[in-house]
């Protein structure tokens, strides 16, 4: 849309990013209105923003019951590392929608995407490391891709010592376990990977 590109053309952005939920109050008529009671505004329209230093850069809106996002739903794919002949995974409709939205990013620029446990799993991370777009973010129990060895620790009735940190490198992204007042579960991927996970290493 033309308000998109001119939010994009007059905007000098930076390095570190963003995709979160935005909601803007609205009590009109539109299939794009939605109704949540436990946020701080509880009706409005739903938007997914990739926002940098609290500026919108892009964003896609939301419809309420459906499982895909209003633009295209193009599934993306990124290929198993190791495996022959080559096993694609795609992307959900959730992480797709980030995929659409780091297009918009000028590609001779490097870029490192923070993003909650809604979006993050391996795929997503090879996906953008592939790219390269770094990324870092929690993520929830069963996400795709995260090592069982650490999955198992969160079964564990003992907690490790505050600000322990144990992590596995899968298939070349660093999925990570980190002890505050509970276990917070995380991957971290870069294209510059071999030197970052080696600094990480020093505190596992």
């Amino acid at each position: 849309t033309i308000l998109r590109q001119k939010c994009q053309k007059y905007w000098d952005i930076g390095s570190y990013l963003t995709v979160d939920e935005i909601m803007i109050s609205f009590d009109g008529r539109s299939i794009q209105k939605v109704t949540i009671p436990a946020k701080p505004i509880p009706v409005g329209l739903k938007l997914q923003g990739l926002g940098d230093g609290g500026y919108i850069y892009s964003w896609e809106a939301t419809r309420p019951k459906l499982a895909e996002f209003q633009q295209n739903t193009i599934k993306f794919s990124v290929a198993i590392p190791g495996i022959t002949p080559p096993v694609f995974a795609f992307l959900t409709a959730t992480q797709s929608m980030v995929a659409r939205l780091v297009e918009s990013l000028p590609k001779e620029h490097q870029f490192h995407l923070y993003l909650d446990n809604l979006f993050v799993c391996w795929r997503l991370s090879q996906y953008l490391k592939e790219r390269g777009i770094a990324l870092t973010g929690t993520c929830r129990k069963g996400a795709c891709g995260y090592p069982p060895r650490l999955l198992a620790l969160k079964g564990v009735p003992t907690s490790l010592n505050w600000g322990a940190l144990q992590g596995t490198i899968v298939k070349g992204v660093f999925a990570w376990l980190w002890q505050d007042n509970n276990l917070v579960m995380g991957i971290f991927s870069s294209s510059l990977s071999s030197s970052l996970f080696l600094s990480f290493s020093l505190y596992i």
